[in-house]
């Protein structure tokens, strides 16, 4: 597979994989690292929750000069370096490192890949997979491959530069092959010279795509951020997103996808109280963006920063990404609010 964007990439439902396969596939369902129930092109693999945290925080993600690589095969290797320069004084509070890949197969079946990853400030040591979130297709057809999002812990990163390389090697059997788009490090710090902060982190893999009988309804992938927001002013509320494959369509030129933010349907609401509604509170239905993520060139991954905060309710805010065409890859969601006051 060259691109994930080549037209006409059918795929089918999950096939009785090969006896060299059959005990990585066992041992990583028993530790919880991968699940394989409901994979559709529907929104049926929800981001699950990383990190809520508040205090004088801040966030950094970068994908660092990753770029994307297609039927990257066994034995093969990927490297991307990442500079990161982190306040003198500043504390890591939660760091992450993602690698986002597609369309694993082995001898056209789908398959499970193999990772192994190091770090160059430590090269002699394998890093530590926490989690494995994947989707596929669910369709009877062909080619119904797995994508992924793989989440691993790296050696802490400290204040000031941070400067290393993360090497992969593609370690499944000859003949297997995945598509890489590139690796990302998310690090939250807390750092008194900087505002409070309340930052949730989600990640996970949810194929969105309205195609094979799938409606722009059913593939939507919704989240809510929960926890009740202080009575401080909120000064900002920034989303950020990430979708692999997300913002290009080649189907499609406009409202490929939308995002809404507490968005209320006017037809659930009645007329006159919809008129009170406006009139009282003006941003009461949320909002809806059309035509969200711009896509990367190197890595093909599409990214999304909206400011939210005239369209935040008290708690339970929630949010929806819906496919309208464009086929993405929904990986990562994180909510920064910045509110005044010290410290609850």
């Amino acid at each position: 597979m060259s691109s994930p964007r080549a037209p006409g990439h059918p795929m089918f439902r999950m096939e009785t994989y090969r006896c060299m396969n059959q005990w990585l596939l066992l041992a990583l369902v028993c530790m919880g690292i991968i699940t394989t129930a409901g994979a559709t092109y529907a929104g049926d693999q929800p981001l699950a929750d990383a990190l809520y945290d508040e205090g004088h925080l801040q966030y950094l993600y970068t994908t660092g000069n990753s770029t994307y690589r297609g039927g990257f095969g066994s034995n093969e290797t990927y490297s991307t370096s990442f500079s990161l320069e982190i306040p003198p004084g500043a504390g890591i509070r939660f760091q992450r490192l993602y690698l986002y890949w597609a369309w694993s197969n082995f001898n056209q079946k789908p398959f499970y890949p193999v990772f192994n990853l190091s770090d160059s400030r430590d090269p002699s040591s394998s890093l530590e997979t926490t989690a494995r979130y994947v989707d596929s297709k669910g369709v009877v057809g062909t080619y119904d491959f797995y994508s992924g999002s793989d989440v691993y812990l790296l050696p802490p990163l400290q204040p000031g530069d941070n400067n290393f390389t993360v090497t992969l090697v593609q370690s499944g059997p000859p003949e297997s092959s995945a598509a890489i788009f590139g690796m990302a490090l998310l690090v939250v710090y807390e750092d008194s010279t900087e505002p409070r902060r309340l930052i949730w982190v989600k990640e996970g893999c949810d194929i969105l795509f309205s195609s094979f009988g799938v409606s722009p309804e059913m593939a939507s992938g919704e989240m809510t951020f929960e926890e009740v927001l202080p009575t401080d002013e909120i000064e900002g509320a920034e989303l950020f997103l990430v979708a692999p494959s997300g913002g290009y369509s080649r189907d499609r030129d406009f409202e490929i996808n939308s995002l809404r933010v507490n968005r209320v349907d006017e037809e659930q609401t009645p007329l006159l109280m919809r008129t009170v509604f406006s009139l009282l509170f003006p941003n009461y239905q949320g909002k809806e963006w059309f035509d969200i993520f711009v896509l990367d060139s190197p890595t093909q991954i599409g990214f999304e920063k909206r400011e939210v905060k005239p369209y935040l309710r008290r708690e339970d805010n929630k949010v929806v990404v819906r496919d309208q065409g464009d086929y993405l890859q929904l990986t990562n969601a994180i909510l920064a609010i910045q509110v005044t006051g010290d410290d609850a």
